[in-house]
């Protein structure tokens, strides 16, 4: 009899296998500050005690699902986990974007124990929120969350054609400049003498008082057409050098000598010159053109001229 009665006192005092009613588990949380700002950070501290080798789980954060456009909670940065002995300690750092009594939103704590889960409930945290606008305030609607990035739209095709457009108004005014510059075809020496001849005149220097003026500009014309046709002449040839590579002939020819001495006298001895011999000076400087155009080119104009008039005194 006393057997049985210590061995039923033994089974009563003897550790029985923990159920999940008999898990004993104490939670308390606290959140500071209980009245925020929108905007203002606050913290919810959370202290679980159990027993020796139970496992905590602690939620990752608040449901972030938006009401109105708005997140309610939001958790900033990582939740902080610290175990003490058997006890768990929770810190998170949390912020409120709506106003009034807002729920933390956090799932339950997670404790297993061999097989067995106690879930200690946290939907009870809240914090409220003071508004900051006036209190006959009743028409706060509030703005949606904006994107953290907003890249713009860059439309490249209207840069692309002005680019284009550019390019093709350098390039025509290019192609401008370049046909404007372009090498003018070579005029026969003869042809641009005789034009100008025709602009000395026009310019009736004899008739203005300026007859010598009249004889330079002719003897120069004769000078530059000289140069052209004629082999050996140069531009810079003296009157000396320019009889002695020439070699007049006889006839018209003879009277170049006479003319060219006469302008020299003009342009560097300020000589006069009466209109009559003016006149004469230009006539034979333009018979002397052709007299020479006619020996050195037999298919030109004058010479054709002086074919005819041949045949004619014969």
């Amino acid at each position: 009899m006393f057997l049985e009665l210590l061995l039923l006192l033994l089974q009563a005092v003897a550790p029985q296998p923990a159920t999940q009613s008999e898990l004993p588990v104490q939670m308390g949380f606290r959140v500071s500050p209980d009245t925020v700002l929108v905007g203002q950070p606050f913290t919810l501290f959370v202290k679980v005690l159990a027993p020796k080798g139970v496992r905590f789980e602690f939620p990752t954060g608040p449901d972030t699902t938006t009401q109105n456009g708005v997140r309610p909670i939001e958790l900033r940065g990582e939740k902080i986990v610290t175990m003490l002995g058997d006890t768990a300690v929770a810190l998170y750092h949390l912020v409120a974007w709506d106003v009034g009594i807002q729920q933390l939103r956090l799932p339950d704590v997670r404790l297993s124990f061999q097989g067995q889960e106690r879930h200690p409930a946290l939907g009870s945290a809240s914090v409220f929120v003071k508004s900051v606008l006036p209190a006959d305030t009743s028409l706060r609607v509030p703005k949606p969350a904006r994107p953290l990035i907003v890249l713009p739209v860059f439309n490249w095709l209207r840069w692309l054609a002005l680019l284009a457009a550019l390019i093709a108004i350098a390039l025509a005014w290019w192609a401008w400049r370049r046909y404007r510059n372009r090498p003018k075809p070579p005029i026969d020496p003869y042809v641009r003498a005789q034009q100008e001849f025709a602009k000395v005149e026009a310019r009736r220097l004899i008739e203005s008082g300026e007859p010598e003026e009249h004889v330079a500009a002719m003897v120069d014309v004769a000078r530059e057409y000289l140069a052209a046709r004629v082999p050996g002449v140069r531009r810079s040839d003296t009157t000396t050098e320019l009889l002695r590579t020439m070699q007049p002939r006889s006839g018209i020819e003879d009277e170049l000598p006479r003319l060219l001495a006469l302008a020299d006298m003009v342009k560097f001895a300020r000589a006069e010159v009466v209109e009559q011999e003016a006149r004469e000076a230009g006539t034979k400087v333009r018979s002397i053109v052709d007299h020479v155009e006619a020996r050195l080119n037999p298919a030109s104009e004058p010479a054709k001229r002086a074919a005819a008039a041949r045949e004619r005194a014969a």
